[in-house]
C-alpha cells in the first residue's frame, strides 16, 4: 500500500468532519508517511487505516457525525458551491422550459370579418350565413400579441371538411394606436413575427364549397380560430375564441366533393 493509497484509505473513514478539520489532520499524516523510510508497510506500522482514523478520533475527541448539516460541512467549499450553481441553473432551465411550453400571448382582439348576409340567431348573439355553393365567402378575425415576447405566427390549420375552399390573406402587423385605419390592405398570408402588443387580421377568403357532406338545415358551427405559431424551440396551434359562433344553414344539402 502506497503512501497516497494509505492517505486516501484514512481520508475516507474520516468523510463526515468538517472539511477544513480533515484537511489538517491528513495534511499531518501526510507529513508523518513522508518521513518514513521508503517501502514502509505502512499498515503495519501504523495500524489499518481505519483503526489510525479511529485513533485520530480518540486523540481528538471528535466523534461520528450524521444528518445533513454534517454532510455539508464535510464537504469542500468549492464543491459545494459549484454543486448549488449547477443545481439552481438545472431549476431556472426546467422551470423556463415549463414556462415556455405553457406560454400562449395570442388573443381575439374584438375584429370579426363575417360572411355577406349573416344574421343573428333568435336564442343568441350568435350569427347563422346561408350556405349557396360557389358564391363569395370571407371570413376572419383579428388576433393580438398580449405577451410580452415576440411570436411567429405560422399559419392557420384549419380542417379540409369546412364548407368553403379558401386561401388565407393577412394585414400588416400594427400597434393598437393605428387601429382606426385597420386592417388597411391585404395580402396573401406568409409566416411573420407578431411582437408585443401588435394586431393583425387572418381573413380566409374564397368561395362556399361542399367538402362536408351535410344534409339540410343548420349545421357545423365554427366558434374558434385556430392559429399556428413559434416561441423559440416550441410550435403550437391555440384555438382563439371568437366572440360569437358562426352556423351555416344547408337549405338544400351539400353533397361530399373531395377538397
Amino acid at each position: 500500500m502506497t503512501a497516497e493509497v494509505y492517505l486516501r484509505s484514512v481520508s475516507y473513514w474520516l468523510h463526515d468532519l468538517p472539511w477544513s478539520m480533515r484537511r489538517e489532520l491528513l495534511s499531518e499524516l501526510r507529513g508523518h508517511l513522508d518521513e518514513l523510510p521508503a517501502g514502509t508497510d505502512f499498515a503495519a506500522r501504523l495500524g489499518k487505516p481505519e483503526q489510525y482514523a479511529a485513533d485520530l478520533r480518540a486523540a481528538a475527541g471528535l466523534e461520528r457525525r450524521r444528518g445533513v448539516v454534517a454532510f455539508l460541512r464535510a464537504r469542500r467549499p468549492r464543491n459545494l458551491i459549484l454543486t448549488v450553481v449547477t443545481l439552481t441553473v438545472i431549476g431556472l432551465a426546467i422551470g423556463a422550459v415549463a414556462w415556455i411550453d405553457t406560454y400562449q400571448p395570442l388573443s381575439f382582439a374584438g375584429g370579426t370579418y363575417l360572411p355577406a348576409g349573416v344574421k343573428g340567431t333568435v336564442t343568441s348573439n350568435d350569427e347563422l350565413v346561408v350556405f349557396h355553393k360557389g358564391r363569395p365567402f370571407r371570413y376572419g378575425m383579428t388576433i393580438q400579441n398580449t405577451g410580452r415576447f415576440t411570436v411567429r405566427v405560422l399559419g392557420v390549420p384549419y380542417g379540409p371538411v369546412l364548407p368553403f375552399s379558401a386561401r388565407l390573406l393577412m394585414s400588416v402587423p400594427a400597434p393598437p394606436s393605428e387601429l382606426h385605419v385597420f386592417p388597411g390592405p391585404l395580402k396573401p398570408f406568409h409566416p411573420f413575427d407578431l411582437r408585443p402588443g401588435e394586431l393583425t387580421s387572418l381573413i380566409l377568403k374564397g368561395v362556399y364549397a361542399c367538402h362536408s357532406g351535410m344534409g339540410r338545415g343548420p349545421g357545423l358551427t365554427w366558434g374558434a380560430f385556430p392559429v399556428r405559431y413559434r416561441l423559440l424551440w416550441r410550435t403550437a396551434t391555440v384555438s382563439i375564441p371568437l366572440d360569437g359562433t358562426l352556423t351555416f344553414d344547408f337549405p338544400r344539402g351539400c353533397k361530399y366533393q373531395k377538397p
